[in-house]
């Protein structure tokens, strides 16, 4: 069973903290690189029409594979509550074998409200299957139960006991 994590509480007052302001950082570098990979691959593209041609093909042909996977039922897709860095809240889903919305490369999107893309993930919570099923909790850690006075006094009596035993045996 997967067990979900959360960071923080999306509903609730959300001060941002340093590591906040660094990841976004670090989101809004990676996306800048990668904007500036593509622009490379369209320069090299336009310069050679038969390298632009093999990579739409090979494109089109993920696209088409994709497309004959089966959709994933709402029974395997687990719904977040995400706040992202612009301050706004929203909902996302993953694939329930995936215990947080912010882990295999998806720390951040584009926030529908303000247009901030990217807008790193900086507090999440499970909300629950999207086939309506509760969110799995796991139990609380089993701890055992406070002895009585009876027990703890049965107990000492016990320890007199040995420690008196051993003192006879030493003499």
């Amino acid at each position: 069973m997967t067990v979900y994590l959360s960071h923080g509480t999306p509903l609730e007052s959300y001060e941002l903290t340093k590591k906040d302001h660094r990841w976004q950082k670090d989101v809004e570098q990676i996306h800048r690189h990668v904007k500036a990979q593509a622009e490379q691959w369209k320069a090299e593209e336009s310069a050679d029409p038969e390298l632009k041609q093999a990579r739409q093909d090979n494109v089109v042909r993920v696209l088409k594979m994709m497309a004959s996977w089966p959709m994933t039922p709402d029974h395997e897709l687990m719904r977040w509550r995400i706040r992202l860095y612009c301050g706004h809240i929203h909902e996302t889903s993953r694939h329930s074998t995936i215990e947080s919305p912010v882990l295999h490369g998806s720390s951040s999107t584009e926030c529908t409200e303000c247009g901030r893309n990217p807008a790193a993930i900086v507090a999440y919570e499970p909300v629950g299957l999207k086939s309506g099923q509760p969110v799995p909790q796991p139990g609380p850690p089993a701890t055992p139960p406070k002895p009585t006075r009876k027990q703890l006094e049965s107990q000492l009596a016990e320890l007199k006991a040995e420690v008196a035993a051993l003192k006879t045996a030493r003499h």
